[in-house]
């Protein structure tokens, strides 16, 4: 059985559903934190990232041949992936080049801001309104997202802060982008296919001006990460992206992006040793509630 095949998955009927499948993204993105720790040592970060679009694009593929789906679909879905692509390749891109120049907790805050790119974006072009329970969630998701960060051991501004905040821009018009196109997207599995497809196909250049690319120098956790990365981060998790936006608003789905930060806490702990102060449990706390007020939140 075809078990990719859009008419083997429960329909999404209801906003609940997509919340739980947005919920689950969120954990594989937060496993994806774990996954690169164990891909880092033997692998450049442009590298981890053509590799696991590779992956998750070939894997992919092969599941769409077994599907035997027309052409003229899927062309049409590779189409609509293709600017999408470019926007989700910039924001990695940009969040790897900042990198360099800044820290990861520099770069962990500010890249959370296309959580306030969103709402004001919706706001200036399609004149919509914010009720105060949503302005609520999104504070305590931002004071969460601080928290956990360590916001007060923010360095001064670099050129990689700098980057990195238009990395969020660029992270922030991927999400709008995904909100128009997963409505028109007729199969949104073949849709983050492509996607996936465009990205490794843009990340091709970094070959030649980066070093770190064999991937025999990854152990057994590397290749486990390098793997997840592929099928869960990339393939499962996008894709579950695309479907549940069909159903919510972007406003709400950046807001529940931001699972991915309280699942990263949870899985660096028991697979890294990561350990959290009692300040970033609080974030995490915060905005896990966050997150149940806005699906509490009926839609407009």
């Amino acid at each position: 059985m075809d078990l990719i095949n859009p008419k083997y998955l429960p329909k999404l009927s209801t906003r609940t559903q997509a919340f739980s499948e947005l919920t689950l993204a969120g954990a594989l993105w937060g496993f994806g934190f774990v996954a690169t720790i164990w891909a880092l040592p033997a692998l450049h970060p442009a590298a981890i990232v053509l590799y696991r679009f590779l992956g998750a694009s070939a894997v992919g593929i092969l599941i769409l041949v077994a599907r035997k789906k027309p052409w003229p679909g899927l062309r049409a879905e590779a189409k609509l992936a293709l600017i999408p692509a470019f926007f989700l390749w910039s924001s990695l891109v940009l969040q790897t080049w900042g990198l360099l120049t800044t820290t990861a907790t520099n770069s962990a805050f500010i890249t959370s801001l296309y959580v306030v790119f969103i709402p004001l974006f919706r706001v200036l072009t399609h004149r919509e309104k914010l009720h105060w329970p949503y302005l609520v969630c999104l504070a305590l998701a931002l004071v969460g997202t601080a928290l956990i960060v360590q916001i007060q051991l923010l360095a001064a501004m670099k050129w990689g802060d700098l980057i990195t905040l238009i990395c969020a821009f660029f992270a922030a018009i991927h999400i709008l982008l995904i909100d128009r196109r997963a409505k028109v997207s007729a199969d949104p599995f073949a849709f983050n296919v492509f996607q996936g497809l465009w990205i490794w196909m843009l990340c091709l250049p970094f070959v030649f001006f980066t070093d770190r690319w064999n991937v025999g120098e990854l152990n057994s956790y590397g290749w486990w990460g390098l793997a997840s990365l592929a099928l869960g981060s990339s393939l499962v998790a996008f894709y579950l992206q695309v479907r549940s936006q069909k159903k919510l608003p972007p406003t709400v789905a950046s807001l529940l992006f931001l699972m991915e930060s309280p699942f990263s806490c949870l899985f660096a702990y028991f697979l890294i040793g990561d350990r959290l102060s009692p300040t970033q449990w609080l974030g995490a706390l915060l905005i896990l509630i966050s997150c149940v007020g806005v699906s509490c939140q009926k839609q407009n």
